[in-house]
């Protein structure tokens, strides 16, 4: 479920729950307020009558052959009469009755004259009054007495008692008036009144939820989008560019900062990813910082790799052909270079230079350099067979391994430094790159490299190379790539 939805959900249930309080509340207090007017209507009628009665025919009425008497109807015309009248819009009587005391006992109540016309509701003279199934046994004064109160003694809101009285004071029987809701009564129309406003009100509250909803979720969904794009590898996600206010404009500038910073970390990554190999890129972008590229004294394996007679070969062709071909080459050569985790230190015009084991520490340099000189002598044997099928000339290449101690990390000025290794090693493996040429050798491995993998490869001395700036020669070793049916040859020492 979407952010959006939950808003208009919770919106619209706090809209129902809200109204549907207040709505039951004023129903509540506007139908006690009604019922209370009701019955002082029903008292007023009852107390009208009973003061227009005459209280002889009251009392003369008290046994069921009394109902044979002129009396009898005299008293119940009076009592229809009444009821007929007050049966309007605002009032409606449902019926009105007369009770007297029961002639065995006081205490009990019976009716005397009903006006009901329905035979199956009629009360005869001397039924007893009952209320909530039993007998009333409080006699006509206790009932007198408890009428006297607004709610005091009712078979509902509606009802409501008043006694007769001779002309001596004494009470000689009560007029009971009994109210239901009139067919236009606001009672009738209450309940369906509230109900419509509450509707109206949920009503409202759905277009003020779908509004708030649409205002809140659409920042959201922006910003949702936004680092989706981020994620996606669109630094630059055109939604953090719309208009935002309040929290919404401050997480969007959070955003875009966060957009900045991998921003940075791609371009440097993307900067790296032609000179080193995915395994060390992914190690340093994992730490989160370049490894010791502040400069220090480590153990590497450098290689020096350059292109034989490249110069005059380069004289007989176009430009455009010259660019074609080191592009080729070197992407050839990156490519095996990077998968055996080297890294490209720099490119010498037709030439390139390679350290293993740095920035990151590989305890295995010196065997990921042989498989790479070993490869790339492979990789340019078949660009070699492919550019002569296309009347291009060919070309050898001379590569020359050390290792040993040097120097790496960020050389240079505050203005232009370059990741790079220094030291007699790293010249070493560039002489023994243009000793290569002299030897007739394709590559030529210092002994330092040799004793650190003798037994992985076949190998063959080289001989002794006397190289400038050492007064001591240098034993070097070459290799070639063995026949995959035969056992590596131990090295022949002269």
């Amino acid at each position: 479920m979407t952010y959006r939805m939950k808003l208009f959900i919770l919106i619209i249930a706090l809209v129902v729950v809200s109204n549907g309080a207040l709505a039951a509340i004023n129903y509540f207090q506007c139908n006690s307020l009604l019922e209370v007017e009701v019955h002082r209507k029903a008292r007023a009628i009852a107390s009208t009558a009973a003061a227009l009665i005459e209280p002889e025919l009251v009392r003369a009425i008290r046994q069921r052959r009394d109902e044979a008497r002129p009396d009898y109807a005299r008293l119940r015309a009076y009592l229809r009469r009444v009821r007929d009248l007050n049966r309007r819009e605002d009032v409606w009587i449902e019926s009105i009755y007369t009770l007297v005391s029961a002639p065995q006992d006081a205490r009990i109540v019976e009716y005397g004259v009903d006006a009901e016309d329905r035979f199956e509701y009629t009360h005869h003279a001397g039924d007893v009054y009952l209320r909530n199934g039993n007998p009333v046994t409080i006699g006509l004064r206790g009932i007198s007495q408890l009428a006297e109160r607004l709610k005091g003694f009712q078979a509902g809101y509606g009802a409501a008692f008043a006694p007769v009285r001779d002309q001596a004071g004494n009470l000689v029987g009560i007029i009971g008036v009994s109210l239901i809701p009139a067919p236009f009564s606001v009672l009738r129309h209450i309940g369906p009144a509230i109900l419509a406003s509450f509707a109206a009100m949920v009503v409202l509250g759905m277009a003020v939820a779908a509004l708030l909803a649409r205002s809140f979720a659409a920042p959201l969904q922006k910003l949702q989008q936004s680092v989706e794009a981020v994620g996606n590898g669109n630094f630059q996600p055109a939604t953090l560019q719309s208009p935002m206010s309040g929290e919404f404009a401050t997480m969007a500038a959070a955003i875009r900062a966060m957009a900045a910073g991998l921003r940075e970390r791609d371009t440097i990554k993307r900067a790296f990813s032609g000179y080193i190999s995915r395994q060390v890129l992914d190690s340093i972008v994992k730490a989160g910082e370049l490894p010791a590229l502040k400069g220090e004294r480590r153990r590497i394996t450098v290689m020096f790799a350059d292109i034989r007679g490249f110069t005059a070969m380069a004289e007989g062709m176009r430009p455009e052909g010259v660019v074609e071909v080191l592009r080729e080459f070197f992407d050839g050569m990156v490519e095996v270079i990077l998968r055996h985790s080297g890294t490209i230190d720099k490119f010498l015009g037709d030439g390139i230079m390679v350290i293993f084991g740095a920035p990151l520490d590989d305890q295995y340099q010196e065997e990921h350099a042989i498989k790479a000189a070993l490869e790339m002598q492979g990789k340019l044997r078949n660009l070699c067979h492919k550019w002569e099928t296309e009347g291009r000339r060919s070309i050898h290449m001379g590569i020359g391994i050390n290792s040993g101690a040097a120097v790496v990390g960020n050389i240079g000025s505050e203005e232009h430094m370059e990741y790079t290794a220094i030291g007699d090693t790293v010249n070493l493996a560039s002489r023994l790159e243009s000793a290569s040429k002299e030897l007739g050798l394709d590559i030529v491995v210092s002994e330092h490299t040799y004793h650190a993998v003798r037994p992985l490869f076949c190998w063959k001395f080289a001989g002794e190379v006397l190289v400038r700036g050492r007064t001591e020669p240098v034993r070097t070793y070459s290799l070639e790539e063995l026949d995959s049916n035969e056992p590596p040859v131990e090295p022949v020492t002269p």
